[in-house]
């Protein structure tokens, strides 16, 4: 456990199978020093800590939490270099890609610590006491004097994601809004980015004790295993949790909390296909920008961002040349390493399936052949391209078990539905049921159909594009990063941008209450 002060993470005694190691993307190959799994004991203390802080920081000026927040950006840049240079060896992801998402995380902390003195989440309400309100000639009911405010929910546990090691992790979007309304928050660190975490980890600690903030207001767990995962949510002093990662893992936790004698909310982004409807008008006024475009927005990230246009709709008569487009870029991408075995293993049985379904087409397969000849390692991926006609994709439901629309396969993958015509477009895209993002690329002359389709994508998805491409997002007060399940448990909220604060706060009503009493209004 990262926590204040920071302890040795490599203690004698600790047996051989608690401990795990990250591994080099690049070359499949682990990399010192290992990592030791959180025991039970660990969590108790973690979770018990950040109980004790709980109140503290609940009660603390939005100032201090700020304050906060900024320094740990502060202290970020100070070992930029350090952290870059970590977070590439153990994601493969190139080094301007880490460098923006570095830019990302300190941006983030502090457009949150300027939120924070500003107290955006607080919503409060009054309404006046009535002592004389008539119901009804003769009746006198007196009305109560009613306060309505929200209030920090507790210590927040929070997973984040294997793609957004920085921007969505120890220092990432769930803690950025949880410290801001004050909230503790205990990271359970990324199994395959663990050293990241560990140097992150490490700059919250420090800043919080130079700061003379209670060492329960953060703490890093390191862990693998599931069991880890479920007893940190599991613990009676967690109040709530913030995950990114898959439906499966998401399911499992959230079942996990059920069986709490009291449980708690779970903020989980699970998976998403990110559907993207290209018109024949919109191919035919502007095809190689549209296809240019897809094959970078599919390549961001090599094929790891949860935007990704996993499913491209496209009239079948209209999209020769855009094929023919998109194949030609791809056929300059270079092979980058997928983010770790597992990833790697699951996007060749995702592109195996692909290829298995009666009718399917490969549009384009990059295949590293030769990996001592052309200097790539084990887990080096190329962009991949299928299509299938709307039929297929409509009733296929073998891949996966989840049917072909809903399949999402993290890596440079997507696939290609071909429809006869505007009628087919609108009948596969009544086939989705939650993703965080759908796109429409659209023509001059195709007001109708756009008419028809956005009540539908209103349907399904959490953010709707027009003329462009899903991924890249913008953090702000109209930010919406969530979706119907699969998109995540909670539809309803945002695990990105201004509105994601709302999640670790609820509401309290305060009937007669005298004003100094709640601590001013």
């Amino acid at each position: 456990m990262t926590d204040c002060p920071q302890p040795d993470r490599n203690e004698v005694g600790t047996a051989a199978k608690d401990m795990f190691y990250a591994f080099d993307a690049a070359t499949a190959q682990p990399i010192e020093p290992g990592f030791v799994e959180a025991t039970e004991a660990e969590i108790d203390r973690a979770a018990t800590e950040a109980a004790d802080a709980r109140e503290w920081l609940a009660r603390s000026e939005p100032a201090r939490r700020a304050e906060l927040l900024e320094q740990v950006a502060d202290a970020m840049e100070a070992r930029q270099s350090e952290i870059v240079q970590r977070c590439v060896t153990e994601t493969g992801y190139l080094p301007e890609r880490v460098v923006g998402e570095f830019r990302r995380a300190t941006g983030q902390l502090r457009v949150f610590a300027k939120l924070t003195r500003e107290r955006y989440w607080d919503q409060r309400q009054i309404a006046a006491a009535d002592p004389k309100r008539e119901l009804a000639p003769g009746v006198i009911v007196p009305r109560p004097e009613m306060r309505r405010r929200l209030v920090p929910v507790g210590p927040v546990a929070v997973f984040g994601a294997c793609n957004f090691p920085l921007a969505i992790s120890v220092v990432g979007n769930d803690f950025v809004a949880a410290i801001a309304v004050g909230c503790p928050v205990i990271v359970k660190s990324h199994p395959s980015h663990p050293g990241t975490c560990e140097i992150l980890g490490r700059v919250v600690c420090e800043t919080v004790e130079r700061l003379g903030f209670p060492a329960g207001t953060f703490a890093l767990l390191h862990g693998r295993r599931p069991e880890t995962s479920v007893a940190l949510v599991q613990h009676p002093a967690i109040a709530a949790v913030g995950f990114t990662g898959s439906p499966v893992g998401g399911r499992a936790l959230a079942e996990a909390i059920l069986r709490r004698e009291r449980p708690i909310p779970i903020f989980a982004e699970l998976g998403s296909t990110n559907p993207v409807f290209i018109t024949a008008s919109a191919l035919d006024e502007r095809c190689e920008s549209i296809a240019n475009g897809f094959a970078e927005s599919l390549r961001f990230g090599n094929g790891h961002m949860c935007t990704k246009p996993g499913v491209l709709v496209v009239p079948k008569d209209a999209c020769d040349r855009f094929v023919e487009q998109v194949v030609s870029v791809m056929a300059q991408q270079t092979p980058l390493p997928l983010l770790n075995g597992g990833v790697a293993e699951a996007f060749d049985r995702g592109t195996e399936d692909y290829r298995s379904v009666i009718g399917a087409q490969t549009l384009y397969e990059e295949v590293v052949c030769d990996e001592s000849e052309r200097s790539f390692g084990p887990w080096h991926r190329g962009p991949h391209w299928y299509a299938v006609d709307a039929s297929t994709a409509m009733e296929n439901h073998e891949v996966h078990r989840s049917g072909l629309l809903h399949s999402e396969t993290f890596g440079p993958v997507s696939l290609l539905v071909q429809c006869r015509d505007k009628e087919e477009m609108l009948a596969v895209a009544k086939q989705f049921h939650g993703s965080l993002t759908t796109s429409l690329h659209r023509g001059s002359d195709d007001d109708a159909f756009t008419q028809h389709w956005l009540p539908i994508a209103e349907r399904f998805a959490g953010r709707i594009v027009y003329n462009g491409w899903p991924t890249g997002m913008e953090i702000g007060p109209a930010t919406q990063h969530g979706g119907p399940y699969p998109a995540s448990l909670d539809g309803n909220s945002t695990s990105v941008g201004y509105a994601s604060l709302q999640r670790f706060v609820r509401p309290v009503c305060y009937q007669n209450w005298p004003e100094e009493q709640i601590g001013g209004w």
